[in-house]
């Protein structure tokens, strides 16, 4: 269990998410799809390119957001 008590740790976990969520939204915007939102449908860049956007930037901001968490030091 050693190896992994650096994942219990909450401000690690910060890092974590956020890192996973920033890959998300790279993911997102080099594919062209994306989800809007947790387990909605897809969304397409050539469909609806506004809602595409918006969702890709939500992700962008929730990774960002997930960092500044971390590097702040902000925490319960």
């Amino acid at each position: 269990m050693d190896h992994y008590s650096y994942l219990i740790d909450r401000q690690r976990r910060f890092l974590l998410i956020g890192m996973v969520v920033l890959l998300l939204a790279v993911v997102f915007t080099l594919t062209g799809e994306s989800v809007q939102g947790w387990g909605l449908p897809i969304v397409s860049r050539a469909e609806e390119p506004k809602r595409f956007w918006w969702a890709v930037a939500l992700f962008y901001l929730g990774g960002i957001f997930f960092i500044a968490l971390y590097f702040f030091g902000i925490s319960s």
